[in-house]
């Protein structure tokens, strides 16, 4: 069985939860990690094997790789994208993928030009409650949406750069961003968004630029309306992602990741709850994996991860401006 080279650029947090679950994919061969503090990827090569290197671009230039991760922070993104897909490697980028849309637009045009491979990291697209849903409207079963709502509420604030706005892009955009790609994944490509937001809470920490209450109301192409709440002053130790959705057929809910809720809108009433406990983000390694070696479309190419940074930026840019957005943006 053909083993896939994967190279690492970043060994922060988010690198080890996906390294930790390549180590368990037979198919998968960790050789290369960089970090721009080499110590980090010195660490990561002795726990997985592997090279390590302070510079993404001499790995690339050194190692011949099937599939690089990208893992570092929205405003360290530059060209790595670019360079990988030119020299014929696979792709996994975090979301977001950038912090504006040239940016992104050109990742997409060199991903798609040079045929190589992309995911996403909208690791939610394989939670059960979005896969169940997914399919109940693919078949017809669920019958159109007609309203969508979600909240994405935790107590959390992370380090310097995700507290600063130029840096991170805000809550909205580098976390509840997840929640947006969600409802976009399940409802279709946006209209126009209106938004407002606020800091309220996290008032006396003197480097936070970032909002920590928002909501935004928006329509799809469809004619689905939609909103989302978020704010990071939720309840403590406990993260809520969750969503309701009205339609034809059933009012569709889901309070966790792992569970989804059908109560029929026609007689006879009916409640049915369905759930499954998944490892979203081995799925979705394993979703890439195995679109390189079948040559099959991944579940988030980097396409749609460009789509829900632009519903996600142009929420902000409503939320700044005090002004409706029209999508797609210039």
């Amino acid at each position: 069985m053909k083993k896939l080279k994967i190279g690492l650029i970043g060994c922060g947090g988010i690198a080890g939860v996906h390294a930790e679950r390549l180590k368990t994919i037979d198919n998968v061969l960790m050789v290369a990690f960089s970090d721009i503090v080499k110590e980090k990827a010195e660490n990561y090569s002795k726990k997985y094997g592997g090279k390590p290197y302070a510079d993404w671009r001499e790995m690339l230039r050194k190692e011949s790789l099937d599939i690089v991760y990208i893992a570092i922070p929205p405003f360290a993104h530059e060209d790595e994208v670019i360079v990988a897909a030119e020299k014929g490697i696979n792709i996994f980028i975090e979301k977001p993928i950038a912090l504006h849309m040239d940016l992104a637009r050109t990742m997409v045009k060199a991903v798609e030009k040079n045929r190589v491979k992309s995911q996403v990291g909208y690791c939610q697209r394989f939670s059960y409650a979005i896969e169940e849903a997914k399919r109940l409207f693919e078949s017809g079963e669920a019958g159109e949406p007609g309203l969508a709502l979600g909240w994405y509420w935790c107590h959390f604030l992370g380090g310097a750069w995700w507290r600063d706005k130029n840096r991170s892009g805000g809550q909205l955009v580098e976390q509840s961003t997840h929640l947006f790609d969600a409802l976009r994944y399940l409802c279709g490509d946006l209209d126009v968004v209106y938004g407002q937001m606020n800091k309220k809470f996290w008032t006396d920490v003197p480097d936070l630029t970032i909002e920590d209450v928002s909501c935004s109301t928006f329509r799809f192409r469809s004619g689905t309306v939609g909103a989302i709440a978020a704010t990071t002053w939720g309840v403590p130790s406990q993260w809520w992602c969750r969503w309701l959705i009205a339609t034809k057929n059933y009012t569709m809910q889901s309070d966790n990741a792992s569970s989804l809720t059908l109560h029929s809108t026609m007689a006879p009433l009916k409640m049915t709850t369905v759930s499954e406990e998944r490892d979203v983000f081995l799925l979705e390694a394993r979703n890439l994996v195995q679109g390189v070696l079948e040559d099959k479309e991944t579940r988030v190419p980097i396409g749609e991860g460009a789509k829900s940074l632009e519903f996600t930026l142009a929420v902000r840019t409503s939320m700044e401006t005090g002004m409706p957005v029209k999508l797609p943006l210039p």
